[in-house]
């Protein structure tokens, strides 16, 4: 069997660790998971309740391709209140997670060889995407001591005729960066000066700690047709495996995106929906708690692992990530990928390498575990690396 030449990508990072640690677990080894991008928290029960009511009510059959009207009128009222932006349900598509609204916002728009605008350290699966589309992924990198960010000129200075996309993750995974409105200003005009359509992907909104603003793309350029907005019930609702995620654009973008997943997946599923309606409604106390718990969580993460291995790594402003150099394991060559492989070979650790971020020298590790798994997992991974020294 010939495949086609626009499937020869690799393998999702995050997916082949995750998946390798599993095979492990399954086996009856103790894995100590920090490479899962979740956060690991109960399901609460009204949503539960939700479900229960919506099966029990008969509604288990197709949902309308967009979404239920319902589900499609209270994210875009959720947007638009936490937010400031200014979307109505027409400007609303349900899609079963953000990931899949990046896949098909990408597919609805790019033709063979366009160009498309990614920041290192980037989500692993962007270039992927792009390139399964006939795309081609112009990788901007930013640097550690630039926190990170991308420079107005970096991107006006990589474009060419071809450019039609910016690709912007605000919070950032892997490194945890937080845009300010003002730099998403800067950021916006160059992409208007050039004619560039922005993908934001905004799926970490209410992961932003120490008491630190969210601005959305969308509340800078209202009703703007060359802005796409992703969200997501994984993160900010602790939802992940329901699978519900929003993309928040014009109305005949949203229209075209319809027609595309009415020819893919149908829908999403009904009872994710409804389970993502109960989240919406009670969405200041979910995400509120969820918040309160993961800054938490980073807190100990970073002491911990501080005092374990006598350095002190950056706190992230943002999402479920420390993004740590190698060096400060005391590992002085750049071979992340040999690096994660091993620990979680012999260590039973999971981690990510930085390469799958466009980024080498770096390993991505996840605080959405709780704390006990937390020090576990640091105390393994400190145990194995002084072993195998």
């Amino acid at each position: 069997m010939k495949f086609s030449t626009k499937v020869q990508i690799p393998q999702s990072a995050t997916v082949t660790i995750n998946s390798i640690a599993q095979q492990k677990k399954l086996a009856g080894e103790r894995i100590f998971n920090l490479s899962a991008g979740e956060p690991m928290m109960n399901t609460a029960r009204y949503l539960e309740k939700a479900v229960q009511d919506a099966m029990q009510s008969g509604k288990t059959l197709y949902p309308p391709v967009a979404g239920l009207p319902e589900l499609r009128k209270k994210a875009s009222d959720w947007m638009n209140t936490n937010y400031q932006t200014s979307y109505s349900p027409q400007n609303t598509l349900i899609t079963c997670g953000g990931k899949f609204g990046i896949y098909l916002s990408l597919q609805a728009l790019l033709n063979d060889e366009d160009e498309v605008i990614i920041i290192a350290p980037y989500w692993v699966s962007y270039p992927s995407m792009v390139s399964l589309f006939g795309g081609k992924p112009m990788i901007v990198t930013t640097k550690e001591q630039d926190q990170w960010k991308v420079r107005p000129d970096d991107i006006r200075n990589i474009c060419t005729e071809k450019t039609k996309m910016l690709i912007l993750n605000n919070a950032s995974n892997p490194t945890g960066v937080l845009y300010t409105k003002d730099e998403l200003m800067l950021i916006l005009e160059v992409a208007k000066e050039k004619n560039l359509i922005v993908l934001s992907d905004e799926v970490y909104s209410g992961l932003t700690y120490d008491d630190k603003t969210y601005t959305s793309c969308a509340s800078i350029e209202k009703n703007s047709d060359n802005l796409i907005v992703i969200q997501s019930c994984s993160k900010n609702f602790g939802m992940t495996g329901w699978r519900v995620g929003f993309v928040f654009a014009s109305e005949n973008f949203i229209k075209m995106l319809t027609k595309i997943q009415g020819q893919s997946i149908t829908g999403t599923s009904i009872i994710s929906q409804y389970a993502a309606i109960a989240a919406l409604e009670q969405s200041e106390i979910i995400t509120h708690e969820i918040h309160k718990e993961m800054e938490s969580r980073r807190d100990f993460f970073s002491s911990t692992f501080n005092k374990v291995f006598h350095t002190n790594i950056p706190q992230p402003q943002s999402s479920l990530y420390h993004f740590i150099p190698l060096s400060a394991f005391g590992i002085q060559n750049s071979d992340d990928i040999t690096f994660c492989e091993q620990v979680l070979t012999n260590g039973n650790v999971a981690l990510v390498p930085g390469s799958a971020f466009g980024c080498a020298g770096y390993i991505r590790t996840s605080f959405g575990a709780n704390k006990n798994e937390l020090k576990e997992s640091i105390e393994a991974l400190a145990s194995h690396l002084q072993f195998s020294a």
